[in-house]
């Protein structure tokens, strides 16, 4: 019966030391939020942006854009300069230099994206179909 005991003892010492080293390698794995720095492709995308659409079925159209990053993540939205209320992109992703946002416009899911001209100007192409050109808002 002692031997049991022991055994049991045993078992539970090695459980309880295995559980200990597999909490500690994840808490090293994942360490507490940590600020990233932003690439320069982000520094360059985020703030707000000017921007004019043109060709859209209801005329060229100016609007506004803004891009963040919150926690960590790339977010933003696309509204009229008038103030209407803005959308917000359901995607913004950055690669090299160019910035893809989507958004839900008209019931329809809109692709948007940009790429770098210059110093603070940017040319693309939303939906494929109608040509945008912007300049960042000095704030």
């Amino acid at each position: 019966m002692k031997r049991l005991e022991k055994v049991l003892v045993m078992v539970v010492v090695l459980v309880g030391a295995l559980a200990f080293q597999v909490n500690a390698q994840e808490s090293a794995a994942t360490p507490e939020k940590s600020v990233v720095a932003n690439t320069p492709a982000e520094d360059f995308f985020i703030g707000k942006w000017k921007l004019d659409v043109y060709g859209l079925p209801q005329g060229d159209a100016k609007m506004l854009m803004m891009i963040e990053k919150k926690d960590g993540k790339l977010a933003g939205w696309l509204g009229g300069e008038n103030g209407e209320e803005p959308n917000e992109f359901t995607k913004v992703e950055i690669e090299k230099e160019t910035l893809y946002v989507r958004f839900l416009g008209g019931g329809w899911d809109v692709p948007m994206y940009l790429d770098k001209d210059g110093d603070d100007a940017v040319v693309g192409s939303m939906n494929d179909m109608f040509d945008v050109e912007g300049t960042k808002v000095k704030e």
